[in-house]
């Protein structure tokens, strides 16, 4: 039988013994990474450069026709796609059949209808990165470009000019732009502007005031927010809509037009049919006494007598 030998007891100096390392496994997930990403100002520079040799990069030739004026201009498809979903959809999408096909040599053609050229010559210009410099008529017919082709940017930068351009002077003209290309933070904040204070020196100001929608000025007159110094002042800003006459303003006691009022044709009826409708919303507890109107106030002999005064 075989004689089993003791095994002898674990010192101390084992048991405090550092386990023995293990070998560190070359995986790829083990490695250290880092993520690279290409500066934008390179991009914008890769932009330009394919901006200043479009005839030799260009793939499609888009032809603008604008209400009085077209024009061509060789573009990168690709490039418009990436800016603008509508111009994706015509060039590669379900609306690329108003893709003429290219024969020989020439490009394929895009026909853009409703655009003037000189309005897509600056969205082309944005979307290759360059600088685009805007006043309120160029900013407000680019807003409805691109708007229509979503180059969203460029539509929330002209928007943002827009609200910045709102003064006294060109509020009306505006609000009524504001309307023809769909731009509603414009036509708000030129309603805000009307109503907070601003009523009568508006109708002063903006030559425009007497074209103004009488929607939209009772779109005003009915606000609880409307703030007028008196008034009497937003019964003048009526009778200057009416009467488009430049009456003198509150407190005043002159009153000199190029026609007399007398000789000047009644507005339409329609247009007194609105008047009488808007002079509804007049706070007329807030005016003085019958007997202390100034005579300047019922200046037309058209809507005098129809005045809540004696």
């Amino acid at each position: 039988r075989v004689r089993e030998e003791p095994t002898a007891p674990m010192s101390r100096a084992d048991d405090e013994r550092p386990p023995k390392r293990r070998r560190v496994l070359s995986d790829a997930e083990d490695e250290p990474t880092r993520e690279l990403q290409r500066d934008p100002l390179d991009i914008r520079g890769s932009l330009l450069e394919l901006h200043q040799n479009m005839p030799s990069f260009s793939d499609v030739c888009v032809v603008v026709e604008g209400s009085k004026s077209s024009q061509e201009f060789a573009c990168i498809g690709a490039v418009l796609a990436s800016a603008s979903r509508p111009l994706a959809a015509m060039l590669y999408g379900e609306s690329s059949r108003m893709v003429t096909p290219s024969a020989g040599s020439s490009r394929p053609r895009l026909v853009l209808r409703g655009t003037e050229p000189w309005c897509f010559d600056l969205l082309l210009r944005y979307v290759h990165g360059l600088q685009v410099a805007l006043d309120v008529d160029m900013a407000l017919t680019l807003y409805h470009a691109a708007d229509y082709y979503e180059v969203l940017p460029l539509r929330d930068g002209c928007c943002a000019f827009l609200l910045d351009a709102v003064d006294q002077a060109n509020c009306i003209s505006l609000l009524c732009r504001s309307q023809t290309v769909g731009c509603e933070p414009l036509e708000t904040r030129c309603v805000e502007l009307l109503a907070y204070d601003h009523l009568a020196a508006v109708s002063k100001r903006d030559c425009a005031f007497a074209s103004l929608d009488p929607r939209l000025l009772e779109r005003v007159l009915r606000r609880d927010t409307l703030v007028c110094a008196t008034e009497e002042e937003t019964v003048l800003a009526l009778l200057r809509w009416y009467d488009d006459a430049d009456l003198p303003a509150a407190g005043s006691t002159s009153h000199a037009t190029s026609q007399s009022s007398d000789d000047r044709p009644p507005p339409s009826e329609e247009r007194y049919g609105w008047l009488l409708r808007l002079l509804r919303h007049v706070r007329w507890n807030l005016l003085p006494p019958a007997s202390h109107i100034p005579p300047y106030l019922p200046i037309s002999p058209h809507i005098s007598p129809y005045l809540p005064i004696s």
